[in-house]
């Protein structure tokens, strides 16, 4: 990612993030968490290269993506510290 995450923080903190794409070009646009209820957490705008960051505690999360004209979403469960990469490709 652009900002690399500072390494002492992988010990102490479970980090989702990920990059996502339209063809092989950055996308514009949103990720978006959710709990394992459905429940909306937080956003953060896509940068540049498409790249996404949250922090998380260990659990089963949803990440939605909203580009202009697309959607998707995927499950992931983060079961400890460190972080969890999750790609879409639009």
């Amino acid at each position: 990612m652009a900002n690399e995450v500072d390494p002492a923080l992988l010990l102490t903190q479970a980090i989702i993030e990920g990059r996502v794409c339209l063809g092989e070009n950055p996308a514009t646009g949103y990720a978006r968490l959710h709990d394992a209820g459905g429940d909306f957490v937080a956003e953060v705008p896509l940068n540049a290269n498409g790249q996404y960051r949250f922090f998380a505690r260990p659990a089963t999360w949803t990440v939605k993506v909203l580009v202009p004209g697309k959607s998707a979403e995927k499950q992931v469960v983060v079961q400890s510290v460190g972080a969890t990469k999750l790609e879409f490709s639009l």
